[in-house]
């Protein structure tokens, strides 16, 4: 339990810092990241992770074509980086679909912990969106 309220505070903390500081790319990305994670709740309360979560899988593959959206939209390089951890938790879900053996605690925790580095790298780019006055993200 202590992890889900870890990760919703890190999660809210990012789309405070993105509405407050970001542009409308990392708004998107942050709000992308929200509804997503809420939806992930919604639709799997309580995952076993012992075959494919379907259901968090679709939502990952819908985030990654958001977040490769939103790398069209700009020229800086930040929606890379969180289309590429996107990937990885896509690659993840395909591992556990091809190799049924793969534990479910390994599976989840990737499910999971893929998201950290997106978050951190969504207020990275909004707190430095400011700053460099990026004027094509914010178009």
């Amino acid at each position: 339990m202590w992890a889900v309220a870890i990760y919703y505070s890190v999660l809210l903390i990012t789309v405070a810092v993105a509405m407050r500081r970001g542009g409308p790319l990392e708004r998107g990305a942050a709000y992308t990241a929200l509804i997503a994670s809420v939806c992930s709740t919604l639709v799997s309360p309580v995952p076993e992770w012992t075959n494919i979560e379907i259901n968090i899988f679709i939502i990952d593959l819908v985030v990654l074509i958001s977040f490769w959206i939103i790398a069209f939209k700009t020229e800086r390089f930040w929606p890379y980086w969180i289309t590429g951890w996107q990937l990885i938790a896509i690659f993840g879900h395909l591992q556990k679909l091809m190799f049924s053996e793969i534990l479910a605690r390994p599976y989840s925790l990737l499910s999971i912990y893929v998201s950290y580095p997106i978050l951190l790298v969504i207020m990275y780019a909004a707190g430095s969106t400011e700053q460099r006055g990026d004027v094509r993200a914010a178009a």
